[in-house]
């Protein structure tokens, strides 16, 4: 909280090392108990893909308890030391400063900006610059993003803002999240792509679709939506041991088939796409299709060249371009932020596409730096 409010940025060895101490404290208290078998369903799936993994390895691992279930926190065991990690293990002992401040947007913009990496044009306000904000918001020009300076999982975010009225509305969501906000360009007619990058070599990426359904001529839109929700793989909402989701209709979703004259009775034609969310929230029904093989050689190196720029050893991308196959150079596109602790499981489990084992590389960056 602190580090969000005043942007303070410890050392990331200086964080690794009080947060072994404030657990070692509570598990001291009995407020935190150490479990070496837990239930694999109550744990985050990407930490579970990666414990999978590593313990055909021979590494064994502890979760963490408390009060009212798993706290994220878990032990790695190996070479007869352990070691604490956060959700995955990012060889926090290495990064440098400005790894502890890849979660900060802003901070972000400015530093590929520098470097001449693609981001959109955008400024950082706080609460009492609400004002200043919708003036500059005008300036620029719509459509328009506006989003939490930091995390929010896309619940605060509000995209193609197209007028004064909306800009307002999307400011006053997005301080419900955080004091602090970005207003940005939105880059329309683009992709969303989440890259994964390991040890600034490796790279994975899916496309992330909004929630959608594709017309056959023959069954309403709601039919659809029960046929798709029929995928044994498609869980409930905050389910933590599945990576996609069922579909889900809600306001945002009426408010989209409103704009093509559908309801949910409605029969979209053969191929039509309809969709019923307009941002990628996994927890509504987006769908992931793997894409790393088919990715343009320039955009490696450019997902590669950002991490460099930061010195993480694991970083999730968030990428919105027209085509992964084209090069970056020759397209619209931009980086819009940077996630250091990337949902793995997004690579193993897609929608569709040949899943990309990315905790067998993550596996092989522990053995080399732990």
């Amino acid at each position: 909280f602190l580090e969000r409010l005043f942007f303070f940025t410890p050392p990331s060895l200086f964080t690794a090392k009080i947060e072994g101490v404030a657990v070692n404290f509570l598990r001291s208290l009995h407020f935190l108990a150490c479990d070496k078998v837990f239930d694999r369903s109550r744990i985050p799936l990407r930490t579970s893909v990666f414990i999978d993994e590593a313990e055909r390895n021979g590494i064994k691992f502890f979760a963490l308890r408390g009060p009212l279930g798993y706290v994220n926190f878990f032990y790695m065991e190996m070479n007869r030391r352990r070691y604490l990690f956060e959700g995955l293990p990012r060889a926090e002992h290495l990064t440098c400063k400005s790894a502890e401040r890849i979660d900060d947007k802003m901070f972000i913009k400015r530093k590929l900006s520098e470097v001449g990496l693609p981001v959109a044009p955008g400024k950082s306000f706080s609460f009492f610059g609400s004002w200043s904000a919708r003036r500059y918001g005008n300036s620029l020009g719509f459509p328009l993003v506006v989003k939490p300076r930091f995390g929010s999982m896309s619940q605060h975010v509000t995209v193609n803002i197209k007028n004064e009225i909306g800009l307002r509305e999307a400011i006053k969501k997005a301080l419900r999240y955080s004091p602090h906000f970005i207003v940005e360009k939105f880059l329309e007619n683009v992709s969303v792509f989440r890259v994964t990058v390991i040890d600034e070599e490796f790279v994975a990426c899916v496309k992330r679709v909004p929630a959608h359904v594709i017309g056959d001529g023959i069954h309403t839109i709601q039919e659809l939506i029960d046929i798709k929700n029929q995928d044994p793989r498609r869980g409930k909402p905050k389910q933590k041991d599945a990576t996609i989701f069922k579909l889900v209709v809600d306001e945002t979703s009426e408010k989209l088939l409103r704009e093509k004259n559908f309801d949910l009775f409605s029969i979209p034609r053969v191929g039509e796409i309809v969709y019923l969310q307009e941002k990628v929230i996994l927890d509504l029904g987006a769908d992931l299709f793997e894409v790393t093989k088919d990715v343009h050689q320039d955009n490696l190196e450019l997902f590669s060249c950002t991490v460099r720029l930061f010195g993480a050893k694991l970083v999730g991308i968030d990428f919105l371009a027209e085509d992964v196959t084209k090069s970056w150079k020759e397209q619209s596109c931009e980086i819009i932020e940077l996630n250091s602790l990337p949902y793995i499981d997004m690579h193993h489990f897609p929608t569709e596409g040949e899943p990309v084992p990315v905790a067998k590389f993550l596996c092989g960056l522990v053995e080399k730096y732990y």
